[in-house]
């Protein structure tokens, strides 16, 4: 008897199908679009049949290969010139008021405005932080650097202009912050919270630290996921598409089990899988998960994850409210 085939929205995507799936799973959960880029010529490179874009791709995938070996200073040089004249172009279109601001979307959730520019500097900042993960001494020093510059811009401008800031404040977890040595020292951060508004619509905003350090990071965990959640929920509802699974997924007060089998258990995995492959990822989680499974199988680790992140969805999710009686 034929099994019925899953609808696409049935399957899980992120579950690969065989080692090659594997692999492009694990360079796109990075990030990694070079990786990608070689990838599919490698795949190309094995077929006898190629359409004309594959043909084209192909030509100017092997092109550039050959100048890297070639001269890989000049192209370098090269590179840095194009990408520089292409950020004086678009700031010049900043200046004279001409850009016009783009939608993006990100993990199929958070919709937000962002200028051409700022889309520019995220892809950067992402292969920065890839490059640290993988435990170069340049790029982590890179984040250093970037995160207090940012952070420190932050701090004032928070200040300065709060009503820029507060739609997207309330609705994050966490801010930027600067901190020093001295645990006392918050760099005006009270002052900067009350301004704007920080987490004042988010569904954990009594964050607070646990009794344990592995509670407090899956309580962060969590709320983040369902902060991107609570976000596809309410794009499907207010564009009318029935047909998402977002559509009907209840309220998330009093409601932990459903969006837990719906869709949080699957995101804490594929998070575990992420970790395991690569711990720097998250070392802190990590080095907890390890202590409470007493630095058992990954399997141990995996079930102490879904069991404290299974409890602190509870805390956010609350109680469901009580029912009305009807006389």
């Amino acid at each position: 008897m034929n099994r019925k085939a899953k609808a696409p929205d049935e399957r899980d995507l992120w579950k690969p199908r065989n080692a090659e799936d594997a692999k492009w799973l694990k360079l796109s959960s990075r990030g990694d679009f070079v990786g990608l880029r070689c990838l599919r010529a490698a795949q190309l490179r094995r077929k006898r049949r190629l359409a004309k874009s594959e043909r084209h791709f192909l030509k100017e995938f092997e092109s550039d290969e050959r100048r890297i070996l070639r001269d890989p200073q000049a192209l370098m040089v090269k590179g840095f010139e194009t990408v520089n004249r292409g950020l004086v172009i678009l700031e010049t279109i900043i200046h004279e008021k001409r850009l016009q601001n783009l939608s993006e979307r990100e993990d199929a959730t958070l919709y937000e405005t962002v200028s051409l520019l700022s889309a520019v500097a995220s892809r950067l900042r992402d292969d920065i932080i890839r490059h640290a993960e993988d435990g170069m001494p340049w790029a982590c020093q890179a984040v250093f650097r970037d995160g207090k510059a940012l952070a420190s811009a932050f701090s004032r401008l928070a200040i300065a202009y709060p009503q820029h800031f507060q739609d997207y404040a309330e609705q994050s977890l966490t801010m930027p912050s600067l901190r020093a040595r001295n645990p006392a020292f918050t760099c005006d951060a009270e002052a900067i919270i009350r301004a704007i508004h920080l987490a004042e619509k988010h569904h954990a905003s009594n964050l607070h630290d646990n009794r344990t350090r592995i509670g407090a990071l899956c309580h962060q965990l969590v709320a983040e996921i369902v902060d991107l959640l609570v976000a596809c929920r309410v794009e499907a509802r207010e564009s009318g598409r029935t047909d998402s699974k977002w559509f009907n997924l209840p309220d998330l007060k009093g409601n932990a089990k459903a969006w837990w089998k719906a869709e949080l258990k699957k995101r804490i995995d594929r998070e575990f899988d992420k970790m395991k492959t690569n711990p720097c990822r998250n070392p802190a989680l990590w080095e907890e998960l390890e202590k409470a499974s007493d630095y058992g199988t990954d399997s141990a680790k995996r079930a102490a994850l879904e069991k404290y992140c299974f409890n602190k969805l509870e805390q956010i999710a609350g109680k469901p409210p009580p029912a009305i009686s009807v006389r």
